[in-house]
């Protein structure tokens, strides 16, 4: 590794703004407020059950007990990436170094979080230090989204209500009393889309969005088939697997229909298996399967070939899978790297695939998943540097390798661009940006 042309090439790349495609910030606040807050973020919780097992049990609803509770529990988990997230976190708006970081003087930190973060200011320091230009969030459709500021974030609609929750009774009275009557026709189900799409238009409208469960399978469904699921709910009858994979089919469809109509990507996020662990903290209960197929989407990539797909998968096994299907279909476009795949080991290997295989003006290269804005900045610096290191590897390989191009500084920092800024401003649709 030629140390000096890495440290060049993440320093370039690291000047360039953040687009942050994929957060679970909330708008109304965006930042902490204290320490407390932070290590809320479920990698810190679940990570600390792991090591020191409790049950799942922390004081969620008392920062400063949290603060105090997961602090000696650090030192376990040191040698995780999300440690090294926590200490950039300190050094960079905290002024504190690790050392600090000692069991014993956990109410100073605590404290010294207040004085930076509980500020009304805080929000804006803090953005303008880490160069975020754009961050698109997680909303539900009922979600208040009056007072937001489009210039800065972009709402995306989680569709997992219409699809995946819809026969619980109390999802779709939610949904009727959105659409200001009850759902009991497959029109309805559309009517209730075209109102959860036309109010996030209004707010600038990122994409819709849908965490799938693994196995996920789409295929055409008559309104009839749709309609008669929809009578057995109604008159509370429970579905069985067909119908519930019969339901989610129809109601993709419905939701691609929108985005065609729309013109907004859909972002796909396949792969989850949700509440597995009965143990763990919340957030921190869900995994994957290690054998997961793409295969299962075929009909809607085929039957939509003018809605664009951005995709992020959770298993290494599908990763290839993902390179493939965006070698080969002009509607897929590889997302980030996913939750467990969130880690430098798996982002390296992913960044190698895509650079090989994919056309350089699909691949998204990174979102946060943020739940936070603090924790933008080191985890966009984690990508940065495993981007810089492919990019290198690449520049060095071509002025040896008896069948490659030359590829000189010029085109790798042209790569990290389109990647980081160009894709994503494209292929979303971001406009007035400098």
């Amino acid at each position: 590794m030629n140390n000096a042309l890495v440290r060049e090439l993440y320093d370039r790349i690291d000047a360039l703004p953040i687009i942050d495609i994929h957060t679970h910030v909330n708008w109304k606040t965006g930042t902490a407020a204290n320490i407390g807050e932070i290590l809320s973020y479920h990698y810190y919780t679940e990570l600390a059950n792991s090591a020191a097992f409790q049950d799942g049990k922390f004081p969620f609803g008392d920062p400063e007990a949290l603060t105090r509770e997961i602090l000696p529990k650090l030192a376990l988990i040191a040698n995780t990436v999300q440690y090294d997230w926590l200490m950039t976190i300190s050094r960079e708006f905290l002024c504190l170094g690790p050392d600090e970081w000692r069991p014993e003087n956990w109410k100073f930190i605590f404290d010294r979080s207040l004085e930076v973060m509980d500020r009304p200011e805080w929000r804006d320091e803090l953005v303008a230090q880490a160069n975020i230009v754009k961050v698109f969030l997680t909303n539900q459709y009922d979600d208040d989204l009056e007072g937001l500021d489009t210039s800065f974030y972009a709402p995306c609609l989680r569709t997992e209500p219409f699809i995946v929750w819809f026969d619980r009774a109390d999802e779709r009275a939610k949904l009727g009393a959105f659409l200001g009557r009850p759902i009991s026709t497959t029109d309805d189900l559309r009517a209730v889309i075209t109102k959860t799409f036309e109010k996030f238009m209004r707010h600038g409208m990122g994409y819709a969005a849908m965490s799938i469960p693994a196995g996920f399978k789409t295929f055409p469904v008559a309104d009839e088939d749709a309609q008669r699921v929809l009578d057995k709910a109604l008159a509370g009858g429970a579905w069985d697997c067909c119908e519930s994979e019969l339901w989610r089919a129809f109601a993709m469809a419905c939701i691609c229909d929108a985005c065609r109509r729309y013109g907004r990507p859909f972002h796909l996020m396949i792969g989850v298996n949700r509440d597995v662990y009965a143990q763990g903290v919340p957030a921190g209960q869900d995994l994957f399967d290690s054998v997961n197929s793409m295969r299962g989407y075929d009909h809607v990539l085929n039957a939509y070939p003018d809605v664009s797909f951005p995709t992020a998968v959770l298993a290494d096994t599908t990763g290839l899978e993902l390179t493939a299907a965006a070698w080969i279909r002009h509607n897929v476009y590889p997302s980030g790297h996913w939750w467990y795949s969130n880690q430098p080991t798996d982002i390296a290997r992913e960044i190698r695939r895509r650079i090989d295989a994919v056309p350089g003006n699909k691949a998204i290269g990174y979102f946060s998943d943020a739940y936070y804005l603090e924790f933008i900045l080191p985890k966009f610096r984690m990508y940065k540097f495993e981007l810089a290191l492919a990019l290198a590897e690449r520049m060095e390989r071509s002025l040896i390798h008896p069948n490659m191009e030359p590829f000189g500084l010029d085109d790798a920092l042209e790569m990290a661009t389109n990647m980081l800024i160009h894709n994503p401003m494209r292929i979303i649709g971001i406009s007035g940006l400098a």
